[in-house]
């Protein structure tokens, strides 16, 4: 996977602003639902700059499943593919 062909795209969501990075064209619903089953799983420390490094996420949301690294606010989008 190249990381040239990643974008970063700030995002305002529940008071925080995230860095949503991702090579994929994504809808706002995706985006938020994504950091909100993000934030369920725990990838965003209360008062944490960067998390420590661990497995990949991967979260269900709008009919797809996504793998996802959480480095702080930053959120890396490496795979979506359809639930199955």
């Amino acid at each position: 996977m190249d990381m040239d062909e990643f974008d970063v795209y700030p995002i305002y969501h529940n008071g925080r602003v995230y860095n949503v990075i991702t090579a994929m064209d994504l809808t706002f619903r995706e985006v938020r639902g994504m950091i909100d089953a993000l934030a369920v799983q725990g990838a965003f420390p209360a008062g944490a700059d960067a998390h420590e490094p661990v497995d990949l996420f991967t979260c269900a949301v709008e009919g797809f499943v996504f793998e996802v690294d959480v480095q702080g606010f930053d959120v890396v989008v490496y795979r979506r593919e359809p639930r199955g």
